[in-house]
C-alpha cells in the first residue's frame, strides 16, 4: 500500500534496500582506493574482467580537474563524467545484491559461481557414425538388384 502514501512507514527507498551492505559510495579519492580493495576481494565476477584503474585519473574538465570514476557526492561531477564518458570502477553487481533494473539482467548470470566454475559449455569428443546399419544394408541390396524398391 506504500504505494498510494497510505502506510505509517514512509515512502520504500528501493535502490538503498538492494544496495550490498560492503559497498558504501565513496566521498574522498582515499576512500576509493580502500573501496576497490574490497570489491576486488569480495567480488564474484571473474578475475579475466579488466577494470578501470582507480590510480589512473582522467582529465575531464579545467575547473573540476581529475576524476577517477567516482563523483563524490558532486552531481557536477558526475554530469561531466558522464558527458565525458568517464566509466565507474564498480559495476552493478559489486554495488547491488539483485538486478534492480531489467537492462542489468542481461549480464547478471556472469556473477553466478555455479555458472562461471562449471564446465557446462564445453562438448566431449564426438565419434559421429558415417552411415547407419539400416543404411548399409540398403546399399547391399541396390548393388545386388539395381530394380529394388527401398520403401
Amino acid at each position: 500500500m506504500e504505494f498510494f502514501g497510505i502506510t505509517s512507514h514512509g515512502p520504500q527507498n528501493y535502490i538503498k534496500e538492494c544496495l550490498r551492505e560492503i559497498y558504501k559510495e565513496p566521498m574522498t579519492k582515499k576512500d576509493c582506493v580502500n573501496l576497490m580493495k574490497i570489491i576486488e576481494q569480495q567480488s564474484l565476477l571473474p578475475k579475466t574482467i579488466q577494470r578501470p584503474d582507480v590510480n589512473t585519473i582522467r582529465f575531464i574538465d579545467c575547473y573540476i580537474g581529475r576524476v577517477n570514476g567516482f563523483a563524490l557526492g558532486s552531481i557536477e561531477i558526475f554530469k561531466k563524467m558522464k558527458r565525458k564518458g568517464v566509466i565507474k570502477p564498480v559495476g552493478p553487481s559489486d554495488m547491488y545484491r539483485i538486478p534492480i533494473t531489467t537492462s542489468i539482467e542481461y549480464g547478471w548470470w556472469m556473477q553466478d559461481a555455479e555458472v562461471t566454475n562449471a564446465s557446462w559449455y564445453k562438448l566431449e569428443k564426438r565419434y559421429p557414425q558415417p552411415a547407419s546399419p539400416n543404411t548399409l544394408i540398403l546399399d547391399k541390396v541396390r548393388k545386388n538388384n539395381k530394380y529394388a524398391s527401398l520403401f
